[in-house]
């Protein structure tokens, strides 16, 4: 960006140069000094300075969109490491939810075999207390399949913006 200023500067520094050189040259000839030459000198100075003046007003959008570009970048880098920090939780409870699944049809399949009353009403115990975990583990692997979702299309939300920007800054550029 600060390139681009300089660039900007030193090419207006440039032109005023020409333009005043020229002006000397022709006066340093001999040619005479009319109404109509200085006319002209006076326009393409005032060309000279509308051009000027468009360059500086791009080169503060430029910079505006720069600001607005690091801040979006931000924005898509935290919003992906909350994604991935969703993901990993999403797999941890659905980790847990299939152990608590497989605990529970080990203990289903173990209570038609158990030898006396007191083990088969301490296995349907344990297969109750087994079905409530199961029910909450598979609740909390809903919840974090929501926020994946949620984040997911954050993210994507996120990154439209982002290059959006990155659109309008090089539609600005191509000036």
């Amino acid at each position: 960006m600060r390139a681009l200023g300089r660039t900007v500067a030193w090419s207006g520094v440039a032109l005023t140069l020409v333009g005043g050189a020229t002006a000397v040259i022709g006066q340093s000839r001999g040619e005479p000094s009319d109404g109509g030459s200085m006319a002209a000198l006076t326009s393409e100075v005032r060309q000279l300075r509308l051009a000027v003046e468009q360059l500086s007003h791009t080169q503060a959008q430029t910079q505006a969109l720069g600001v607005y570009l690091s801040t979006q970048q931000s924005r898509v880098l935290q919003v992906s490491a909350q994604l991935d920090a969703a993901r990993r939780e999403l797999d941890s409870a659905n980790l847990r939810a299939t152990e608590l699944g497989e605990k529970l049809a080990d203990l289903e399949e173990e209570l038609p075999r158990a030898p006396d009353a007191a083990q088969r009403s301490a296995l349907q115990d344990g297969i109750r207390g087994m079905k409530r975990e199961l029910t909450s583990a598979t609740a909390q692997e809903q919840q974090a399949r929501s926020r994946e979702t949620e984040l997911s299309q954050s993210l994507q939300s996120e990154e439209s913006r982002w290059s959006a920007l990155i659109s309008r800054l090089e539609a600005l550029t191509q000036r």
